[in-house]
């Protein structure tokens, strides 16, 4: 298996100069640069839908953070978020999600500075059903945080979440909204798992990033004193005191299966804590992106300054594959910084592009071959 095809799709353009002059601020945005206010677009993370649909989470200072693209037709459908937004929510980060009936889960996430701290009201979870296109706000979990990723517990019907910039880990009960709110933990992932047990995984301390779990039965964590491999070296590369965990997938098999942002993959046993490093497979940091593609196989992106590409791991042969560099067929374009993966409906892959400097981010579609 090779990448045959590749080709990037344009969400909104922005491609002036470097957009270093307002610290990510919406407000030093909109106040220094309207244009990049309006038209910037990054892409965080991908949900494909029953619907055929591939739902995206977006960053948008604008608020304009959450879209559907037409896979067949390749075009893109705002989803109206700015209806229901508060100024300070400027992207969906990793997360959406997908429950039975084709409803999806989300959560907003924001960019303002510490002096506009108290005056941000808090990243909001919100519920959308496709059929209806009905978007309702649930909760805001933490009062002034935003959230960086969340997870859904379908069959306890939970959403676990983070959030940033202070580093909190909560539990939010569907049925009646409660929130279970555990504070600050020192350490974040970029995208948990839950194991077969409904166990929820991430990693607390600042300083050594050491993994724990969360009991929904118990309702308490477990906070080990052990890590993945170089956790402190791929620590704070997504962002400052940020963890090692990129990317995390139950691997159905007892295994929890984690990309790390150094660019390596390792798996966590559910049921003892233990971890196993099984490879580096790209000359590259970040592995955001990973997903089952079909039996024992996994397929993965990596890639950070123009070195993303897709990789597929074997796990019964233990086996890495390298599929090829992420560069448009017909334009010679590479992929900037990946950040997120997704099959979609019709077979291919997708990639969402994120931090490039001097223009938006980019949709990237794969075809293999």
């Amino acid at each position: 298996m090779k990448i045959k095809k590749v080709a990037h799709h344009i969400l909104t353009d922005y491609s002036r100069a470097a957009l270093s002059d307002y610290a990510g601020d919406p407000y030093e945005m909109r106040a220094k640069n309207p244009e990049a206010f309006e038209k910037y677009a990054a892409f965080c993370c991908l949900l494909n839908h029953p619907d055929g649909g591939l739902y995206c989470g977006v960053t948008r200072f604008n608020s304009d953070v959450f879209h559907r693209f037409d896979v067949q037709n390749h075009q893109f459908e705002s989803l109206g978020y700015p209806k229901a937004s508060e100024f300070f929510e400027c992207k969906i980060h990793r997360s959406l999600t997908l429950a039975a009936g084709g409803i999806i889960y989300g959560a907003t996430a924001g960019l303002h500075l510490e002096n506009r701290r108290l005056e941000a009201p808090g990243g909001a979870i919100f519920r959308y059903d496709p059929k209806t296109r009905q978007l309702t706000k649930l909760a805001i979990p933490v009062p002034h945080d935003y959230i960086q990723t969340i997870s859904l517990d379908e069959e306890r019907q939970l959403i676990y979440g983070q959030t940033y910039p202070v580093f909190k880990f909560f539990v939010y009960h569907i049925a009646d909204g409660r929130v279970e709110n555990f504070d600050f933990t020192g350490s974040i992932s970029h995208i948990s798992a839950i194991d077969d047990q409904g166990g929820y995984w991430s990693t607390w301390n600042g300083k050594n990033h050491w993994l724990y779990r969360y009991d929904p039965a118990q309702k308490k964590i477990n906070w080990f004193h052990h890590s993945l491999p170089n956790a402190q070296a791929d620590a704070n590369i997504m962002y400052a005191n940020a963890g090692p965990i990129d990317s995390m997938i139950n691997g159905g098999d007892g295994w929890l299966y984690v990309g790390t942002c150094g660019g390596s993959l390792c798996r966590l046993h559910a049921e003892s804590a233990r971890v196993e490093y099984l490879g580096h497979p790209a000359a590259t940091r970040r592995m955001p992106g990973l997903k089952k593609l079909r039996g024992d196989l996994l397929i993965g992106c990596c890639g950070d300054e123009n070195g993303g590409c897709l990789f597929t791991y074997d796990k019964k042969a233990k086996h890495f594959d390298v599929l090829g560099p992420i560069v448009d067929s017909q334009t010679g374009l590479s992929l900037y910084r990946t950040h997120d993966l997704e099959i979609g409906s019709n077979g291919h892959v997708y990639v969402a592009e994120t931090d490039v400097p001097g223009r938006s981010g980019y949709l990237w579609e794969i075809e293999l071959g």
